[in-house]
């Protein structure tokens, strides 16, 4: 039985000049979100800043791929995120571990 292939992104070109550090990983697996991350911040409010940001690069990247226009790809984005908040499609589970 062959080993299983994780399919990783490589770190910013900022990060792998200047270092930094990895506070969130994303992956699909079979259909079903699993991330990991680090509680990076001082405040839980400083994650909504970076989901924000995040929803922002999302929206240039579907832009620059000529896929969606940015403003229509940042308010779907906005609009999911919106709806999944008031009704998640799975509420998931949080393990701590070192």
């Amino acid at each position: 039985m062959s080993e299983p292939i994780v399919h990783e992104l490589p770190a910013p070109p900022e990060a792998i000049s200047l270092g930094g550090q990895e506070v969130l990983r994303a992956f699909i697996v079979e259909g079903d979100l699993h991330l990991s991350l680090q509680s990076a911040f001082d405040r839980p409010a400083i994650w909504g800043t970076l989901l924000a940001e995040a929803g922002r690069h999302i929206a240039r990247m579907y832009s620059q791929e000529g896929t969606a226009l940015y403003d229509q790809a940042l308010d779907d984005i906005y609009r999911s995120l919106k709806a999944e908040w008031s009704h998640p499609t799975d509420d998931g589970e949080t393990e701590l571990t070192n």
